[in-house]
């Protein structure tokens, strides 16, 4: 008999397990090639789905087909492929060979395709011992008929050979790593965490990619290797608008020389590299051009951009389209408006709707990229292969959360060192990584080194602290700044700050704006654009009688938006916000002399519920009682280098133990030990002490990594277009087309916010959120109550906090 892996809905067409298996392992190979894993990943990929080569899967499939209710994933097939590798491959006591890691990471990217499972749990129980004991009869006919229709016990010898050498080499090059670091135990099982990662998101990929091939009958075009033509194309484009800017100014001079020296910096191999230039001095355009000669230079499989707020992110993003010149290829991808249900054994087609970043340009937050990092997700992790061979551009890296710092830091060693990454860690404010508990693996080098004069062409501000004040006391200060200048910038911490000073500064006589994460990307664009006509006009008119401006913001205005304000008054908060916040103030020079910023400490402020704001607030109230005392020791400048180090010190030092390391609040493990050697359970007291490499909590830890507190759900908003979008995906078109379906949820990004878990049970109760269908609960919107056509999110009587995704 035919076993078949899938069949449409209509019946009419199947796919066998054999034509699955070998499509799925091909591309698998693919993803891991320029990494030297090819055969590791054919091999774990033609094995995934040797479990359905079974009867009872064939009549579970029967059974779905035909429309019958049966429960999703009631009929393992993932535990066939580990029995039969583990069986084969792996002693009965591990010794540390390279023949048993390669197994187990076999067998893991095997068994954990539809979802992670922990090797070993809470209970100290061992997820090998499991699948090495459980479904012995659908097993045995599994085994059988793999090797009568899929693959003969020749061929996985060979293939097992091939990967055993292929590991040993990715072993060498953490060995180089560890002997850098001079690193604790912990560290090399964290590494091998992230082969077990790469090596499953190359079977994820290769599945969901041949899976949609199928329900679409749309076949993806075969991946180009040599890209360096396309990419030469590409920057040939950019340069020649590069050729048309005037370079008169001594800031448009000053950005040239920057941009000139990224470019030449280019023919450098891959590594881990700093822009760390003042801010104005174009990061995103010398980047993008870095990035496109590096990439024709060394053959790189794609680019990737980051940046941590979504106004920073769109602002991006029409900056590289415009001077890519071709939206084909490029991939914006800011938020999870899918909810997948994720099973062991089945996967949710919804599945198929999200991004896998094959696109040669990948446009994306912060969230996301940690997310691809370290969520647990099948749908974050399938995004990992994704990184091999890139180039990955994070703007503002100094918003990394510092709980994580030892996550990103040995995972930003793992991906350059290991899977040929180049990563350029661009920001104004660049955090001391070297000084973390567990550093990076370079010696920090600077694309464009600091030259004094140069840099002194973007010192346009100067910030000066003032003496600490009520937030019902601000609106008053706001009025006696503005009595020196036309334009003003609150930038605050929290939303309720932000709409509390404009509803107290909007009864005046100035144009006043409002911007916050409580409003979706296509509200804030709107409201940008109306701020820089309004801006524009004042400065034209050049009367300080005409109408003033005033705008106030929480940080989604503090970096990446190309706009400018006389003057700028910033919360306290963290060294690195304050002076992001210092670049939208006389930001081309308006001025000859430099504007102030003035720093305010808000008496009454309740950060508990933002914790990394806070512990930046204290750094920097701590770096300004020694600055008060000796400002010569910081050049009398709260933006020089000696101040910003210092801040950071000051950050990381009254960190407690371990709070780099993800811990978890209320346990004795954090995320990190328990993808390291997770010593709380893999004990002697653990199922199967001893017999394996391989003792992480993988599922553990991904349902415990957020890469902000307390994050829950996006939803689509009723603005503007967003109603009409909300329609269509609640259509019987989008029910039944795949296609059509992923192209409304593309339409519907720039109208998504973020709600933090307390916001969505608020909305719940009060009738808030809706399905976008009666059919589907997967993606959620926002009812009308509760959005403002000024505020953005609006929940009267709760204070609203936002997360920047």
């Amino acid at each position: 008999m035919e076993y078949y892996a899938h069949t449409s809905e209509d019946g009419m067409r199947r796919q066998t397990v054999a034509a699955h298996c070998r499509k799925a392992a091909s591309y698998a190979a693919e993803c891991l090639s320029s990494v030297g894993l090819s055969n590791t990943a054919y091999l774990a990929g033609l094995m995934h789905d040797t479990g359905k080569l079974t009867q009872e899967y064939q009549t579970y499939l029967e059974r779905a087909a035909r429309g019958e209710a049966v429960r999703r994933g009631s009929v393992v097939h993932t535990f066939a492929g580990v029995r039969f590798l583990l069986e084969h491959y792996h002693g009965s006591k591990h010794d540390s060979s390279f023949n048993d890691i390669t197994c187990e990471l076999l067998a893991f990217a095997v068994g954990a395709h539809h979802g992670l499972f922990d090797c070993i749990d809470e209970n100290h129980a061992s997820g090998f011992l499991h699948r090495l004991q459980s479904h012995d009869s659908e097993y045995q006919e599994a085994i059988k008929n793999a090797e009568m229709h899929l693959i003969t016990r020749d061929e996985t010898n060979q293939l097992f050979q091939a990967s055993c050498e292929e590991m040993s080499i990715i072993f060498e090059k953490i060995q180089k790593i560890l002997d850098f670091e001079s690193s604790q135990e912990n560290d090399l099982y964290f590494y091998v965490s992230l082969i077990a990662r790469l090596l499953l998101s190359a079977v994820i990929q290769g599945d969901r990619r041949d899976t949609t091939e199928f329900v679409t009958g749309i076949s993806r075009l075969p991946h180009t290797k040599d890209m360096r033509d396309m990419w030469n194309a590409y920057l040939q484009h950019m340069e020649q608008k590069l050729s048309d800017f005037s370079s008169q100014t001594d800031i448009q001079k000053a950005r040239r020389k920057i941009s000139d020296q990224c470019r030449q910096f280019s023919n450098h191999p891959g590594g881990v590299y700093h822009l760390n230039v003042p801010t104005g001095a174009g990061k995103t355009l010398s980047s993008l051009r870095y990035a496109l000669a590096h990439a024709a230079k060394w053959n790189k499989s794609r680019i990737i951009f980051t940046a941590p707020l979504l106004t920073i992110l769109d602002q991006n993003a029409k900056v590289i389209r415009d001077f890519i010149g071709d939206n084909s290829i490029i991939l914006e991808h800011h938020s999870n408006l899918i909810r997948t249900q994720e099973t062991a054994e089945q996967l949710d087609t919804q599945e198929l709707l999200l991004e896998d970043w094959s696109a040669p340009v990948i446009i994306t937050t912060l969230a996301q990229l940690l997310n691809t990092f370290l969520d647990g997700k099948t749908s974050s992790i399938r995004r990992f292969q994704a990184l091999a061979d890139s180039i990955i551009v994070m703007d503002e890296v100094q918003t990394v959360p510092t709980k994580m710092l030892t996550l990103f830091n040995l995972t930003i060693n793992f991906l350059s060192k290991v899977c040929g990454v180049t990563v350029i860690l661009c920001s104004a404010t660049q955090p001391c990584f070297e000084r973390a508990a567990h550093p990076m693996f370079t010696q920090r080098i600077d694309m464009v080194p600091y030259a004094p004069k140069l840099w002194d062409t973007f010192r346009r501000t100067q910030i000066q602290p003032v003496e600490m004040m009520r937030l019902d006391a601000i609106p008053a200060f706001a009025q006696r700044v503005l009595e020196q200048a036309n334009s003003l910038l609150i930038v605050c911490n929290k939303k309720s700050e932000a709409a509390y000073l404009y509803k107290a500064l909007s009864n005046g006589t100035a144009h006043c704006f409002h911007l916050s994460a409580a409003m979706c990307m296509a509200h804030r664009r709107i409201v940008l654009n109306n701020l820089q006509a309004v801006l524009d006009a004042l400065k034209s008119t050049l009367q300080t009688s005409e109408k003033k401006v005033i705008c106030v913001s929480t940080q989604v205005i503090e970096a990446g938006v190309d706009i400018s304000f006389e003057r700028v008054i910033r919360l306290s908060a963290g060294m690195d916000s304050v002076i992001q916040s210092a670049g939208r103030c006389n930001r081309n020079g308006e001025s000859n002399t430099p504007a102030p910023v003035y720093l305010v400490p808000c008496q009454n402020e309740n950060l508990t519920k933002l914790s990394e704001i806070q512990r930046g607030k204290d750094a920097t109230e701590s770096l300004l009682a020694q600055y008060c005392r000796c400002p010569q020791q910081f050049q009398n400048d709260l933006s020089s280098d000696e101040a910003i180090n210092d801040y950071y010190r000051r950050l990381y030092k009254e960190m407690p133990e371990g709070f780099q390391d993800y811990s978890i609040k209320g346990k004795p493990y954090s995320i990190f030990s328990l993808l390291s050697a997770n010593s709380c359970f893999a004990d002697d007291r653990a199922e199967s002490h001893g017999n394996y490499f391989l003792n992480q909590a993988f599922r553990l830890a991904g349902s415990l990594f957020q890469v902000y507190d307390d994050a829950s759900l996006d939803v689509i908003v009723p603005y503007k277009e967003g109603r009409t979008i909300i329609a269509d995906l609640g259509s019987e078109r989008a029910a039944l087309d795949l296609e059509y379906r992923k192209e409304c949820i593309a339409r519907a990004k720039p109208y998504t916010i973020s709600l933090y878990e307390y916001q969505r049970k608020q909305l719940e109760q009060n009738h808030g959120l809706l399905p976008v269908s009666d059919e589907d609960d997967r993606i959620w919107m926002l009812s009308d109550n509760f959005y403002d056509k000024e505020l953005g999110f609006s929940l009267e009587g709760i204070e609203i906090q936002f997360l920047e995704v």
